[in-house]
């Protein structure tokens, strides 16, 4: 024998171990624990297989734009105030300073273009501090110059990298969040700006929880409370706004709460407004208004929302969707402390009312940035916002050092505070999205019908590969039955590759699985076929044996090469089942050539040098 055969041996046997190696922990009854904490990868069926749900998102990327640009309109105001002479440090502006800014130079974003922002300067001679190196360093670029009036944009090309890792991140934020929740065998993927979830499972009230959790932004946030601003004092009063507020939102104006039985409002914050919405969509609405009073109110301002828990923590009872009460709060602009300083997050319980809250450790930038504030605003509130949304706005009663801090949950009974305790630190643990997803379609699946489909399935694939089989081994004797372990060879390669690149396999991929059996299947007949042809010329087993892989080998190679051409079309322009077939394909392909042409051969070698057999059953 040949140090070439030995080669082609110990590759034909690394080949098989890697395959079942792979496989191995894909079957629980037989697969030690040992082998599952080594070998990672795992085959997915796919949800037509199993059942569960396909949840779709779409990433809302002009929101990270924007919120890009309004971080830039910050550094702006706080350079100009400092140009200016208006502000001193590297603290944050004073509440004197910005209104100082104000009187001078204004910085606004644009209601049409997410990308845009004007800075207009009551003094044109001012307008000369904004160069082009200045707007350089905060990612822009001038648009249009006219007297003390500059119209600024960001740079398309910084536009463009945001679009593509804000998608990228957030399938990365989705796993951390599917991991935590200890969700197996999820399939995350992302098409375009759509990002596709498939969860196994049956249980639809899972699914929802599983969707919740999703599609939380967790975009954290420690902003001071402007506990003496009036700026809606004129909406309180005047009412003109009343007649506009959409469908499921009302105006709340007798609660069945009275003013004593409610937090002191008089400290939290003067003039506050009360709305009654309907369920979640309520909720999205009401917020959505108020951004369209936006222009009203200075933008060293922000008007959010919080739940009006008093009747909560009254009845210690969960409040129904069609009777919570929201309550505005106006917060200062810009956060002090954020969600990227968090260390860790826990679940934790309060000593003294046994009430389950949420505790947070900062790392050391974080505790820096919260020592700060508290040092600089005891007596002060802050408010703890989650995704725009104020959960709670405890007084800063002294600094805080410690680098750690809790957020106190709404009312209601233990349990439920305890479940949004456990999903809060799930989010906050995996990260903020860099944007937030907007919902698309919910797809279900149910169990019976995966129980069917993969009972069929198999059932289909099992008897079509059985019956070629039991046609090989009657038909061709003992060369069938070297065929046939070519094809169990085969279908371990094409299982394996599949749990390797982690690929779903899918009804589709169990037909594309069942085709290519018999396309491995066919080129063992051709290299028979061609054997015997060469044995009834004259030629002696080995003789035969070399002649007949090489002149089959050109038409097996053809065949498959035109076939593969055809799996790459469909993997490209092909959507949802006809990918995960196309998958399937390809894979086969590449594992027919290796098992039918190389594998065989290397037996037909041991056959005729090794043994030197004289003669072989060929059928």
């Amino acid at each position: 024998m040949t140090r070439g055969f030995y080669w082609r041996l110990w590759t034909v046997i690394l080949v098989a171990l890697a395959a079942w190696t792979i496989i191995w922990p894909s079957i629980p009854r037989i697969a030690p624990p040992w082998i599952t904490r080594l070998v990672s990868a795992r085959m997915n069926l796919g949800l037509d297989i199993r059942g569960g749900a396909r949840l779709s998102y779409d990433v809302q990327i002009g929101m990270a734009v924007a919120q890009r640009r309004d971080h830039a309109i910050e550094g702006i105001r706080d350079q100009l105030a400092r140009d200016l002479n208006l502000h001193r440090g590297t603290g944050r502006l004073t509440e004197e300073a910005s209104e100082q800014l104000a009187r001078r130079v204004t910085v606004r974003r644009s209601e049409i273009d997410n990308r845009e922002l004007t800075i207009r300067f009551v003094s044109p001679a001012d307008a000369s501090r904004v160069t082009r190196a200045f707007l350089g360093d905060r990612g822009l670029m001038e648009r249009s110059r006219s007297g003390g009036t500059i119209v600024a944009a960001l740079r398309q090309q910084d536009v463009e990298d945001l679009e593509r890792s804000s998608v990228s991140e957030a399938v990365r934020r989705i796993e951390n969040r599917i991991d935590e929740l200890a969700v197996k065998e999820t399939s995350i993927t992302a098409r375009g700006e759509t990002i596709v979830v498939e969860v196994p499972g049956s249980d639809r009230a899972y699914f929802d929880n599983v969707q919740d959790i999703i599609r939380r932004t967790a975009h954290l946030e420690f902003r001071l409370l402007a506990d003496s601003s009036t700026v809606l004092e004129k909406f309180q009063t005047g009412g003109e706004w009343a007649p506009r507020l959409p469908a499921g939102v009302t105006v709340e104006v007798e609660t069945g709460v009275s003013a004593g039985q409610r937090a002191d409002e008089s400290v939290i914050q003067a003039s506050p407004l009360y709305f009654r919405t309907q369920g979640r969509e309520g909720l999205r609405t009401l917020r959505e208004f108020l951004r369209t009073i936006r222009s009203d109110i200075p933008d060293t301002y922000d008007v959010l929302v919080g739940e009006d828990d008093t009747e909560a923590r009254r009845t210690q009872a969960v409040v129904p969707a069609e009777r919570k009460v929201w309550r505005t709060y106006t917060v200062e602009h810009i956060a002090n402390v954020t969600g990227d300083m968090i260390q860790s997050a826990d679940v934790a319980t309060r000593s003294d009312t046994n009430q389950p809250n949420v505790s947070l450790t900062f790392k050391a930038d974080g505790t820096r940035a919260f020592a700060q504030v508290t040092t600089d605003n005891v007596r002060k509130r802050f408010a703890i916002v989650l995704d725009d949304l104020v959960m709670s706005t405890p007084v800063i009663n002294e600094p805080i050092r410690g680098g750690s801090a809790q957020i106190t949950l709404g009312g209601g009974d233990y349990r439920t505070q305890m479940r949004e305790a456990s999903d809060l630190v799930v989010v906050l643990r995996a990260g903020a999205l860099p944007a937030p997803l907007s919902e698309g379609t919910m797809d279900f699946i149910g169990p019976t019908l995966g129980r069917d489909t993969i009972r069929s399935a198999l059932t289909a694939a099992l008897v079509g590969i059985g019956l070629v089989m039991l046609f090989m081994a009657i038909w061709y004797g003992p060369s069938g039955l070297i065929a046939n372990g070519a094809v169990v060879l085969n279908l371990f390669i094409q299982l394996a590759a599949i749990a390797a690149i982690g690929a779903t396999l899918t009804l589709p991929g169990f037909a594309g699985l069942a085709l290519t059996v018999g396309m491995a299947v066919d080129s063992n007949v051709l290299i028979n076929e061609r054997i015997k042809e060469e044995l009834r010329a004259g030629k002696g087993l080995r003789a035969a044996v070399d002649a007949g892989y090489e002149h089959a080998f050109t038409a097996i190679f053809d065949g498959h090469v035109t076939t593969f051409i055809s799996g790459v079309i469909l993997l490209q322009y092909g959507t949802g089942p006809i990918k995960g077939f196309a998958v399937m394909l390809l894979v086969g392909i590449v594992a027919n050539l290796f098992t039918g042409v190389f594998a065989t051969r290397v037996v037909f070698d041991w056959l005729v040098r090794g043994l030197r057999i004289k003669k072989l059953s060929l059928g």
